[in-house]
């Protein structure tokens, strides 16, 4: 692969109008460095890029109920692996790449807020097939957009001309500086960074985890879903659709950075805070997948019913495969009282699944018959969110 500037400053024509920004000057909105603007005026000329955006056909995939562990085994297995960028869903895919790169920071030992990260983003890209460079003039106004609302910023970007497939990838960071003062515990981490000083008074971040990758076997604490967007759930894009070679129809509409905001802050107070014992981060294949990689040596019992009932969806597999960004936690049954009064509190909407089952490893979902008291108490929370905005 090699680098590719003229991708990123030549003036684009797409579908015969053109357009009003390059590349780099959508991303320059949400750079951290304020000699980005005259660095870019120094760039040179470059040709025109013309080409034509693609729209996502009609879908006839269909998935199976009956299928779903089968479907989980295709999405956990290829979410392990680099994915490929989805043409047809440009802006879709990017926002969600980028909320992964910030939720999988949740996790981390330390101290820091979402203001306090940065973005680095990176584009693998074969620049022949027509409608791939339109994608990618989406992908990068997307993320510029999404960025920008998140209270982020950017670091660097690089775009690199490939032969294969297509993809892109954004990574969570804080910027480095001198250690500040910790505990002797926290000098042990040897990945320590200070960000600016308007954003926490000392944020620092480690490489390793507060919480758990996977459950703990303790069948009296809670497995709980918080969605970090309020888009309903589409499978057009998903990670199943790829599996199964389809597009899956319309996709997800992730467009609610505020909403984004309030959940990260709550959820990183509680990781920081003990509270959380185990997480996951949920993205790539969805909910569904999520909880399979948190099922390591315990199984699950989860109850959907309140979930798909307060999203007025019929559909078990659009719930557990669409790719709304969010996360999956386990808490002390213990804690269950003071996680309520946290998440509303800041008007976030929480999905009380079930509980681990250490007696198997396997995931057992629930979605018919009444929805029962957790079912009703999650969506009557959502409303009175939703209501509140």
């Amino acid at each position: 692969m090699k680098e590719n500037e003229s991708a990123l400053y030549s003036q684009y024509i797409i579908d015969g109008m053109k357009c009003d920004m390059t590349p780099a000057e959508l991303l320059e909105e949400c750079m951290d460095y304020d000699d980005y603007a005259a660095e870019s005026e120094n760039k040179g000329s470059y040709n025109d890029i013309i080409d034509e955006s693609t729209e996502p056909p009609l879908s006839s995939f269909h998935p199976e109920k009956e299928r779903l562990h089968e479907y989980m085994k295709h999405t956990e297995k290829a979410s392990y692996g680099p994915r490929q960028f989805t043409m047809l869903y440009p802006e879709q895919f990017t926002r969600l790449q980028i909320a992964m790169a910030l939720t999988s920071r949740l996790w981390s030992k330390g101290h820091f807020r979402l203001g306090d990260l940065r973005i680095w983003a990176q584009w693998d890209w074969n620049t022949r097939p027509v409608g791939n460079m339109a994608a990618f003039y989406a992908s990068a106004g997307a993320a510029s957009d999404y960025i920008y609302g998140l209270g982020v910023k950017m670091t660097d970007y690089l775009f690199l001309e490939s032969d294969g497939e297509s993809n892109a990838r954004f990574f969570a960071w804080l910027p480095e500086s001198e250690m500040p003062e910790t505990s002797d515990e926290e000098q042990n981490d040897t990945t320590l960074f200070k960000s600016s000083p308007y954003e926490s008074r000392h944020p620092w971040i480690s490489d390793s985890r507060m919480c758990s990758s996977s459950i703990l076997p303790d069948e009296d604490s809670w497995i709980i879903y918080i969605p970090f967007d309020t888009c309903s759930y589409r499978l057009g894009g998903s990670l199943l659709a790829q599996t199964n070679g389809r597009n899956g129809g319309p996709g997800p509409q992730i467009q609610d950075p505020d909403y984004f905001i309030d959940c990260y802050e709550v959820i990183r107070e509680l990781v920081e805070d003990g509270i959380v014992l185990a997480g996951a981060s949920v993205g790539d294949g969805g909910l569904a997948t999520a909880a399979g990689r948190m099922c390591q040596d315990c199984g699950m019992k989860l109850d959907v019913r309140g979930l798909m009932e307060s999203y007025q969806e019929t559909d078990i597999i659009k719930v557990l495969f669409g790719e709304t960004p969010g996360v999956l936690i386990q808490i002390s049954g213990n804690d269950y009282d003071y996680l309520d009064s946290q998440l509303i509190l800041q008007d976030v909407a929480y999905y009380p699944l079930g509980h681990p089952d250490p007696g198997c490893q396997d995931i057992i979902f629930n979605s018919s018959g009444d929805s029962g008291v957790a079912g009703i108490l999650a969506s009557l929370l959502n409303q009175a969110s939703e209501g509140e905005d």
